[in-house]
């Protein structure tokens, strides 16, 4: 029977706490005992047993429910060297895991004429489904798989790798503006981790390993980072 996330284990805290990390707007689904009334608009938080904090937003302006996964890690955490991990690692989470193939998160989605997406921020992950209410609980499911069993090969590792260069390079190193832009950055913060692109410098996108994001994952991949 799947995990769902709250019934993942937690992991000391890896650094310090930014942000809210979990938010759910709901359309009429409830996913776990809530201490005040739900009125739309109003947020309620609270946290797990595992060290996850959840942020509820009732909307009941559609039948829908917009599902989010926030990790506290973005390109501003980035081990020195490892310039771009965060973006590339936001990339390997929609791979395969022990319970699911690469691709069927997706398509469980898409079948039910929902949408998905995901971004890396200097501060952040964020992962996100609009779905149907009725699906929130197998959104929450693969949600929690793909938190601790994915699956990372030396191949899966490499090819992903090359998705991200060949972004960096179509997206960025051929627009003048964003060139510019990343040239302001590093001036204007010196010594701060914000003066590094979100994704990252072409030569060290390039040295990322199947080492790398292992260890990426077991740091910041957990409920209580989330």
């Amino acid at each position: 029977m799947p995990l769902s996330l709250s019934e993942l284990p937690s992991k000391p805290r890896t650094h310090g706490l930014r942000r809210t990390s979990v938010a759910t707007e709901l359309g009429g689904a409830r996913t776990a005992p809530i201490p005040v009334a739900w009125e739309d608009g109003k947020a309620t938080d609270f946290v797990l047993d595992n060290g996850m904090e959840v942020v509820v937003i009732p909307n009941h302006r559609a039948p829908i429910v917009t599902h989010m996964v926030w990790y506290k890690i973005g390109s501003a955490d980035e081990p020195p060297g490892k310039s771009g991990i965060a973006h590339f690692f936001e990339h390997l989470m929609f791979k395969a895991t022990t319970n699911h193939a690469a691709g069927e998160f997706d398509r469980a989605v898409f079948e039910i004429g929902g949408s998905q997406n995901a971004f890396t921020s200097s501060d952040y992950t964020a992962f996100y489904q609009t779905v149907a209410p009725s699906a929130l609980e197998l959104m929450m499911s693969f949600e929690a798989d793909r938190m601790r069993n994915l699956i990372l090969t030396d191949d899966v590792v490499k090819t992903e790798r090359d998705v991200v260069i060949e972004e960096r390079r179509s997206s960025t190193d051929t627009n003048p503006q964003d060139v510019l832009h990343e040239e302001i950055d590093a001036t204007l913060w010196q010594n701060q981790p914000y003066r590094i692109p979100i994704i990252g410098w072409m030569q060290e996108i390039e040295q990322l390993n199947r080492v790398d994001a292992t260890a990426f994952y077991e740091k910041y991949y957990w409920p209580n980072n989330s």
